[in-house]
């Protein structure tokens, strides 16, 4: 068994004391610490299962916090929110079969998008989206994602978290 990393677990201690946002910063910094891991994002589940929503980034400028998404039946939501199991695409064909921005993405660079749900009690909570070349998800990267994805779960156990912004409309 391998024991955290002490500079990490005092930086993520750190985080969590102080908030979501400051762990967002640290997590993200750790999920694109993985090789070819360009993105990170982080999305919250509406209580109400109505909506996804853009609580953190490591890229703010191409997905901005605050994006909302109604939830609806597609293969992203019924695999991620009802089967509660992640989608990989590890090249632009794989990220088409479950993601109509595809085009959009590939435009920007990128080749592979990972998305995790985060689990709580048995219901999703979140995800945690990762962006990143063609090619990267291989197992041995896949297995360092699965280290870090209980330690992105706590973002998701903060008060509210799930509460889209303000001025957003539910469907």
């Amino acid at each position: 068994m391998t024991v955290i990393d002490p500079a990490i677990a005092w930086k993520l201690g750190t985080a969590l004391a102080a908030g979501p946002t400051q762990l967002f910063a640290v997590l993200a910094e750790l999920f694109t610490g993985i090789p070819g891991v360009r993105t990170a994002t982080f999305i919250a589940t509406a209580p109400d299962k109505s909506v996804t929503h853009r609580i953190g980034t490591s890229n703010p400028v191409d997905f901005p916090v605050g994006n909302v998404d109604p939830v609806g039946d597609d293969v992203w939501n019924n695999t991620i929110l009802g089967e509660m199991k992640p989608v990989i695409g590890d090249s632009v064909a794989g990220m088409a079969a479950f993601l109509p921005e595809t085009d959009g993405l590939v435009a920007m660079g990128y080749g592979a998008c990972s998305c995790f749900p985060i689990v709580i009690a048995g219901e999703t909570r979140g995800v945690v989206a990762l962006l990143g070349d063609a090619g990267i998800f291989t197992r041995a990267v896949l297995a360092q994602i699965d280290t870090l994805l209980p330690i992105a779960a706590l973002t998701f156990t903060f008060e509210g978290i799930g509460n889209p912004p303000l001025g957003i409309s539910r469907r």
